[in-house]
């Protein structure tokens, strides 16, 4: 049986591996070509598409949470385990290379919104879900050339969100993977990584 840990490490690598296939047909109606300017649901879509077929088969997408009407955005079976992972953009700048002024929010804001929930908040969602545990969470990240904010690189965000998660909610949390891509269309959102981290409820 695969260790949930090793099953994000697997997840991460896979999807940062494709993610420059994806992107090399990704053209968007409003903004520049690449895969970086979609949503969270099309991007997901577009890597799944060129994942291997045995690789995709393991995973299925807007599954039920147990009890209830709200649907988590992947859920992994593999290696023996069952692992449930909510999915967020972690995209800081917007297609003209600005900062986005509502993405910091919906990636850090402990305060869960009606209509809709922060990857912060996303982690006791999963903890205190009837999912069996442990639970993963995976962040695509994308980071602007020549970025000046030091923060805003992917070791740091994998930090500090480790670090909030269990600030604002006791729970136990480890990155797992960071793992790079590069080489996009988007002049804003060339590279960037896959990162993932695993939930525990004990």
């Amino acid at each position: 049986m695969l260790k949930p840990s090793v099953v994000l490490q697997r997840i991460a690598r896979d999807f940062a591996d494709v993610i420059p296939k994806a992107d090399a047909d990704a053209q968007h109606s409003r903004w520049k070509s690449g895969i970086g300017p979609f949503e969270e649901e099309n991007q997901i879509e577009m890597i799944l598409d060129e994942l291997p077929a045995e690789r995709a088969g393991e995973i299925k997408t807007e599954v039920p949470y147990p009890g209830n009407q709200q649907r988590c955005d992947m859920v992994v079976e593999a290696g023996g385990i069952r692992l449930p992972i909510e999915a967020k953009l972690l995209r800081f700048r917007l297609d003209n290379g600005n900062i986005d002024p509502n993405m910091y929010k919906s990636v850090f804001s402990p305060f869960p919104e009606h209509s809709s929930s922060s990857m912060l908040t996303d982690a006791p969602k999963l903890v205190e879900s009837d999912f069996d545990q442990p639970t993963g969470l995976l962040g695509l990240y994308y980071e602007k050339n020549s970025e000046e904010y030091d923060q805003l690189r992917a070791e740091a965000i994998a930090e500090k969100f480790q670090r909030d998660v269990s600030y604002w909610y006791d729970i136990n949390i480890e990155t797992t993977a960071i793992e790079p891509f590069d080489g996009l269309q988007h002049p804003h959102h060339q590279h960037g990584a896959v990162i993932t981290w695993l939930l525990l409820d004990d």
